[in-house]
């Protein structure tokens, strides 16, 4: 059900600190909604821990609002907040039905009557009926799940936080978990808070993504943008594996930047903010951004345009929908192409010299020390 005009977000995050020295964050989730935060810094724990202060069982540092109220001094339990995900595993003693309710029974304020009928309502929705009698090591990874999904959801909670539950998970049991988890958000309004490391997951998961460095919110926006216009080095890097070129600025116009490489070529990208004349620059570009052209032999050496780069192919992998090509420059830097599968294999020999280059607007300048926003 869509919330009602003018109703508070579901989470509100304010002066939020996930980890000593991290910058405070402020995050808004809407009820009904999903944000999925992808963690991509060196310190593991910082998405457990996030799920931790969540749920009351660590001390927070700034404000967590849940509809409207202030929760952060509530105890574990009072929030309106559930979580699954490794640091909750099932009971291996229990069965199915048992591991579902033991919350209920725990909180001891529910009677009988609407305890049956939350069990009854989650197995359906769950479709965890036949097995509600198993034990946890006879079921499938994906009963497992949807098994910790209708243990956190019997609860009624305003907000869920998944924090990596697919972390043993094959892919393809991921991919139709997630799916499974869209359904289930459009059939009963569910609000959600996705913590990853895995890439695929968060773009998977829900369509705004916020990238989390060692506590750090880098941003938060939809795919695309993160794409296309990163805020850092670091999001361009783990959100499309870019490659990370180094210039200097010439000039900026029309937040253009007009950059030379170590090489002597000079290239164009769209300038940071924060980016001025002169500065050392980080230049990101996504490997499917780029243009590769094959020279035939006997073609003059001099045909390279303004932007193009002279360089050698040092060798080329056919995956079937993309050819994935590494080209040296002539400073010695390696970058990762991406192209379609329009050239034959035999065409793609190691040494083959090439041009590469990218329309500006595919490219973005950063300064060079630049590693948060």
């Amino acid at each position: 059900m869509p919330p009602a005009h003018g109703s508070p977000p579901a989470l509100t995050l304010t002066d939020f600190t996930v980890l000593p020295g991290a910058r405070p964050l402020a995050l808004r989730l809407a009820t009904g909604q999903c944000i999925a935060l992808l963690g991509i810094g060196s310190t593991p724990q910082d998405l457990t821990t996030l799920t931790e202060i969540l749920a009351g069982r660590q001390q927070s540092m700034g404000q967590i609002n849940i509809c409207g109220t202030d929760v952060g001094s509530r105890p574990q339990g009072k929030r309106g907040i559930a979580t699954i995900g490794p640091h909750a595993p099932l009971f291996a003693h229990l069965c199915v039905t048992d591991n579902i309710l033991f919350p209920l029974r725990v909180a001891g304020t529910l009677p009988t009557a609407e305890i049956n009928r939350r069990l009854a309502e989650v197995l359906a929705l769950m479709g965890l009926d036949a097995v509600r009698t198993a034990l946890p090591r006879t079921l499938t990874a994906e009963q497992a799940f949807r098994v910790a999904l209708a243990r956190a959801l019997v609860t009624s909670p305003d907000l869920l936080v998944l924090n990596q539950p697919f972390a043993d998970m094959p892919p393809q049991a991921v991919k139709r978990s997630l799916a499974f988890l869209e359904r289930l958000r459009q059939a009963i309004g569910l609000t959600s808070l996705f913590l990853t490391r895995d890439r695929t997951e968060a773009f998977m998961a829900a369509n705004t993504i916020g990238v989390m460095d060692n506590g750090h919110l880098l941003q938060l926006a939809d795919a695309p943008t993160l794409l296309n216009r990163p805020a850092t080095p670091a999001v361009a890097q783990a959100l499309g594996e870019a490659n990370i070129l180094t210039g200097k600025v010439l000039r900026i116009e029309d937040d253009v930047a007009e950059l030379r490489l170590p090489s002597g070529e000079t290239v164009e990208a769209m300038a940071d903010m924060d980016l001025q004349e002169h500065d050392l620059a980080s230049i990101c570009i996504l490997p499917d951004r780029l243009s590769v052209l094959f020279p035939r032999q006997g073609e003059p050496d001099n045909m390279a345009e303004a932007g193009d780069l002279p360089c050698t192919l040092v060798s080329a992998h056919h995956l079937g929908h993309t050819i994935i090509m590494r080209m040296r420059l002539r400073d010695g830097m390696e970058v990762t192409v991406n192209r379609p599968p329009v050239h034959m294999q035999r065409e793609l020999n190691a040494g083959r010299p090439a041009l590469l280059a990218w329309q500006t607007r595919n490219a973005t300048a950063f300064p060079m020390d630049k590693k948060t926003s």
